[in-house]
């Protein structure tokens, strides 16, 4: 029954794109968020007598899809998209003054740019109708996540620079900088978290010698922009890994062979002292 009442309401909801939330509200991925929704009806609200459903168009679904369903003032997910089970609370003791909101948890990628709107309709107890309206509280949601700070490695080999950021969401701006302005990148490699959803980000952009190069990452849902910074110095910096490497493997031989020396050292002593107490007691052996 809900399910058919559910089918003529879709019929009968069109959303013009003229009705659609012109301030989006942001919602973390992995958060809560509420849309708020109250109605001030002159007819008193009755939930035993309260159709609603709150219903989302989704960027890639064709047609709206049932968020949360109350039928006669109990709540019946039936016809309820499968990407929103137990994802979805309404306030049932707060309906009869008239908060409609809606609680939408654990936010996924799912829900970036969803239209959420809301259908009500309640009648008398002859059947007549009240209160109705087809659209209502119409609310698109952004999701977003904060990328972690980048982290910037070169390559003094290659002469390269890379940049790498975690963990966001939605799709970055990237771009890299040095003292004189723009450098022109290689074109970013972005991989989604198969999880979470989240975007994994990196970019390698060639340098020269005695550079000051800037990795900058803007979010824009968050208008959130995270930066690194490193200089490059000459070749002397670029040999200086290899450097610092053959002065460890000196280091550890020189130590190595000191060690070997004081323990020969050491043995030689007992051995040279063993033949010493063995002359003398042999000298002393006649009398």
């Amino acid at each position: 029954m809900a399910r058919l009442i559910w089918i003529c309401i879709r019929l009968l909801s069109v959303v013009d794109s003229s009705q659609m939330s012109s301030h989006p509200i942001i919602g973390i991925l992995g958060k809560s968020i509420m849309l708020t929704c109250s109605l001030n009806s002159s007819a008193p609200i009755v939930p035993a007598r309260l159709t609603l459903y709150w219903t989302a168009r989704l960027k890639h679904q064709k047609e709206e899809q049932v968020v949360h369903a109350l039928y006669n003032g109990e709540e019946n997910n039936d016809p309820q998209f499968p990407v929103y089970k137990n994802r979805t609370q309404i306030f049932k003791d707060q309906l009869s003054s008239g908060n409609f909101s809606l609680l939408l948890k654990d936010l996924r990628v799912e829900d970036d740019l969803a239209t959420f709107f809301l259908f009500y309709h309640q009648e008398d107890g002859d059947y007549n109708t009240l209160n109705q309206n087809k659209e209502m509280c119409v609310t698109t949601v952004k999701v977003a996540k904060s990328y972690h700070k980048p982290i910037v490695t070169v390559n003094y080999e290659e002469w390269k620079a890379e940049c790498t950021s975690q963990g966001g969401y939605p799709k970055p701006r990237l771009t890299w900088t040095n003292q004189n302005g723009l450098l022109d990148p290689e074109v970013p490699q972005i991989v989604q978290d198969a999880g979470s959803g989240t975007l994994n980000i990196s970019s390698t952009v060639n340098i020269t010698e005695n550079q000051t190069v800037t990795c900058a990452i803007f979010n824009p849902t968050l208008k959130e922009t995270l930066n690194t910074t490193r200089s490059t110095g000459g070749e002397q910096e670029g040999l200086s890994s290899s450097i610092k490497a053959g002065i460890g493997v000196l280091a550890v031989a020189v130590i190595g062979s000191a060690l070997v020396l004081v323990y020969w050292k050491s043995e030689s002593c007992d051995f040279f002292s063993f033949i010493t107490v063995e002359f003398h007691v042999t000298a002393e052996s006649p009398e």
